[in-house]
């Protein structure tokens, strides 16, 4: 930012999307009063130059494993998530992959049609959708609850699988302490990026 405060997120491009258009996707939720988000959501337009620095981060697929995933997100924690997805497909990856995506309200689930395309090119993905605060309006009959807690339901033994967690601190904290904590995973197999907004750490 132009005071030099910083705000960070996760690409939601695979790698070899950049070959034929070089580009950026982020993923950005607008959060009132948010330095940053206001600006985007509001004066920013085409054309307007924003510094950028990185990638810094090691939420990358391991594809030297070939353990079956759990890909863990909790709303626009689903865009490094994309690109693990984007990046499979592209390599021929076939290891078994479940997405579980939660959000508080339907809306939240932003790229569903996305997804089902994606569901229908990969055999070996699947996709389970929860909503932890659903309105009567919303008409929303999949899975309530918290995210996190729906991998638990189906997948009580995770000591045989990798997760790959992406969204709010509490969500991949809560991820952690569980799956390795009740479900058997080990701990170098849950790879994580919680996404902290200024207000978290506020």
């Amino acid at each position: 930012l132009r005071d030099g405060d910083r705000r960070s997120y996760s690409m939601a491009n695979a790698p070899h999307t950049q070959s034929a258009q070089p580009s950026l996707e982020l993923h950005v939720r607008h959060m009132p009063g948010g330095k940053f988000t206001d600006h985007v959501f509001g004066p920013m337009k085409e054309k307007d130059i924003l510094r950028i620095e990185g990638p810094y981060g090691s939420f990358f697929l391991r594809e030297d494993s070939t353990k079956p995933m759990v890909l863990l997100a909790s709303g626009t924690g689903f865009a490094p998530i994309k690109a693990i997805i984007e990046h499979m497909q592209f390599k021929g990856i076939t290891r078994e992959a479940t997405l579980y995506w939660g959000g508080r309200r339907p809306a939240d689930l932003y790229q569903s049609a996305w997804i089902e395309a994606k569901l229908a090119e990969m055999p070996n993905l699947r996709y389970v959708p929860v909503v932890s605060n659903a309105l009567p309006d919303d008409a929303w009959t999949g899975r309530t609850g918290f995210v996190h807690e729906a991998v638990l339901q189906d997948i009580p033994d995770l000591s045989g699988h990798e997760v790959y967690a992406c969204g709010a601190p509490i969500v991949i904290e809560s991820a952690r302490r569980d799956y390795t904590g009740q479900a058997g995973l080990r701990e170098e197999a849950f790879f994580a990026d919680a996404f902290t907004s200024a207000a978290d750490k506020v």
